[in-house]
């Protein structure tokens, strides 16, 4: 009687099962990147709709095509949007006061092509645990990790849109 060996297939999918129960992957990549064809301002438009659906204030935005114009060079649409929303920042705040160094939540927008655009967002929970010398508490993790929860949903509320407009 010969003994079955476990697959390789097997063994990844009780670590990405272990990984899911546990939370352990969570936060691992520094950014969140999308593509979608949409053109630049019609994806504009959809984050900041849905920025304010999800309760984070407009603090800031960087028009770096603009700025650069101003300078007499050329450059393609891209503007940073700077988000906020207190009541989640202050409970990493209170717990990292270090963090506030990234607290405004950064969604760049670029036009990558006429018909594509780019929207990329750090991810907050791998911000918060890259500070140097510091543990963060369950309640700042938690936080965070709404702050990626609510990008995500932003930023799948543009990829909808984007599958919704090539049918």
């Amino acid at each position: 009687m010969s003994r079955a060996r476990p697959s390789i297939l097997g063994t990844m999918l009780v670590l990405l099962l272990v990984a899911a129960v546990t939370g352990e992957g969570q936060d691992t990549r520094p950014l969140k990147k999308i593509v979608v064809t949409l053109p630049f301002e019609e994806a504009e438009v959809i984050v900041k709709s849905e920025a304010q659906r999800q309760n984070l204030n407009l603090v800031n935005v960087l028009d770096i095509q603009k700025g650069m114009e101003n300078r007499g060079q050329t450059f393609r649409p891209y503007r940073i949007y700077q988000f906020c929303n207190l009541e989640m920042g202050m409970r990493v705040l209170a717990d990292s006061p270090d963090y506030g160094a990234f607290a405004l939540c950064s969604v760049v927008i670029y036009e990558v092509d006429a018909k594509q655009t780019a929207l990329v967002s750090a991810r907050q929970g791998w911000v918060l645990k890259s500070l140097p010398d510091h543990k963060p508490s369950p309640a700042a993790a938690a936080a965070a990790r709404q702050f990626e929860r609510i990008i995500d949903e932003i930023f799948d509320a543009v990829i909808e849109e984007s599958k919704a407009r090539s049918k």
